[in-house]
């Protein structure tokens, strides 16, 4: 075990008074565990004790036992004994120490060796906070929990860089227990993989777990790729999805994550036409748990580095909430391109947003907030100008704050017909303008006239 996670399990217990070992001036002797001195419950452990040359004897004592744990001949050349447990136990569990006999007397004690003993059980789970990915330098939560009460929790950083730390438990909003770990900055310099543990305070020397392992993906800026789901973001409990990340920048490999999920899966990269990879994830029949927003990365085989997230994704599933909206077009159905429509979706129960979606679109539904009016929680979907993209057949849904990837049952669908413009008829149009030009030539003709006989009036005065 780590010095870090011996000195956070330590909890300062004393050596029962009643063991003597008297101490000369041999030199003190090594103790350690083999595989590891943590070890999961039945598996085999060897505690190794060595001291020096000459030695008769090797004694091994557990702290709060009166009586030696055990004693052992030193093996050839003399300087070392082991004491084997073929089957670890719970009861194995503790804090050890050794010491050697030689002609001249019994050396002092080791320094003492924490044998923890890991057992599966409260089912621990390791979440990361909003999700496993993580920018470069960016920071996570990491959220370990378990339906049992532990006192304590701890996490294991597991690579090259190992560290352990320990946080007490916090009771959690419905049952069991669960601990916070704020964690970075991280960088991909290396490989970020976690487990945790819980325990009762009095009895730290046995751990349950552990948790499943979680790996943090760190994301560069590399270029994003894309993600979709070929089925649709809206999907039905028992449907199957499967989610699609792709890019033309030629990843070996893709990761998938969803926000607040525990795992990343990831998948080889293919090549399905030139220039393109590809990478599918198959999630299986659709549950509950599906609906959330997802992201994708693409990386390289010989680079821990992955590329800066796809947009988001949110995938959707329907028939969760026990009310099914109305939908309907004002004025109608129909409408000639260049007219405005309204798609009014309407439910008498509580929906705090409705959704829009047009069957064959590959753009994300649209969202709106509710409004309460005439006893009826409704939304007003306003197309304006309409074109012959907007032609096709919608459906609604409403969701709740608290949960905005579950939906409630389909609208009836509402097919939008568009027509072409209505042909303009210009006939009182043109008798207009013809009138208009016809006064303009009266009032030129009065001016002109006017004129005329403002002129003659001065020669008819001379003539007389």
């Amino acid at each position: 075990m780590t010095p870090t996670l011996t000195a956070l399990l330590c909890l300062g217990l004393n050596l029962d008074p009643r063991i003597h070992v008297h101490a000369g001036t041999l030199p003190k002797p090594t103790l350690w565990a083999e595989p590891d001195s943590m070890i999961a419950l039945g598996s085999p452990v060897t505690i190794w004790c060595q001291g020096t040359l000459g030695a008769k004897e090797y004694r091994l004592d557990k702290e709060g036992s009166s009586e030696p744990w055990d004693t052992q001949k030193p093996l050839e050349p003399g300087d070392k004994a082991k004491f084997n447990i073929p089957f670890v136990t719970e009861q194995n569990a503790g804090r050890y120490r050794c010491s050697y006999h030689s002609p001249a007397g019994w050396s002092e004690r080791s320094d003492p060796l924490e044998l923890v003993v890991t057992a599966p059980y409260g089912e621990l789970t390791l979440t990361a906070l909003p999700s496993p990915a993580v920018i470069s330098g960016g920071k996570v939560t990491l959220q370990c929990g378990s339906w049992l009460e532990f006192d304590k929790f701890i996490l294991t950083k597991e690579g090259e860089q190992k560290f352990n730390w320990t946080q007490d438990s916090q009771q959690h909003s419905y049952r069991g227990s669960q601990a916070l770990f704020p964690v970075g900055p991280v960088t991909p310099s290396h490989r970020w993989m976690f487990r945790c543990y819980g325990y009762q305070r009095n009895n730290p020397w046995v751990l349950a777990g552990p948790s499943d392992l979680l790996e943090l993906l760190v994301s560069g800026s590399s270029r994003k790729p894309s993600l979709l789901s070929p089925q649709g973001p809206v999907l039905a409990l028992g449907q199957n999805l499967i989610l699609q990340c792709r890019s033309d920048v030629g990843y070996d490999r893709f990761a998938l994550s969803q926000e607040g999920g525990r795992g990343l899966p990831q998948r080889p990269g293919r090549q399905p036409q030139a220039g393109l990879t590809q990478a599918e994830f198959p999630l299986g029949p659709v549950s509950h748990s599906h609906g959330g927003q997802y992201r994708c990365y693409g990386g390289h085989n010989l680079s821990s580095k992955w590329s800066a997230p796809s947009d988001p994704l949110d995938i959707l599933i329907a028939g969760q909430i026990p009310d099914t909206p109305s939908l309907s077009a004002q004025p109608g159905p129909m409408v000639a391109s260049g007219e405005d429509v309204t798609l009014l979706c309407q439910s008498s129960r509580r929906i705090d947003t409705f959704l829009l979606t047009k069957e064959g679109a590959t753009d994300p539904p649209l969202r709106l907030r509710s409004k309460y009016k005439a006893r009826r929680y409704q939304a007003e979907f306003s197309m304006s100008p309409v074109t012959s993209a907007h032609g096709g057949t919608y459906r609604c849904y409403g969701s709740r704050s608290h949960s905005p990837y579950l939906l409630s049952l389909s609208s009836d669908p509402l097919e939008l017909m568009v027509s072409a413009p209505h042909p303009q008829d210009y006939t009182v149009e043109n008798l207009v303008h013809m009138g208009v030009a016809g006064l303009i030539l009266v009032a030129l003709g009065i001016l002109l006239f006017e004129n005329w006989y403002s002129q003659r009036s001065p020669q008819d005065a001379a003539r007389r």
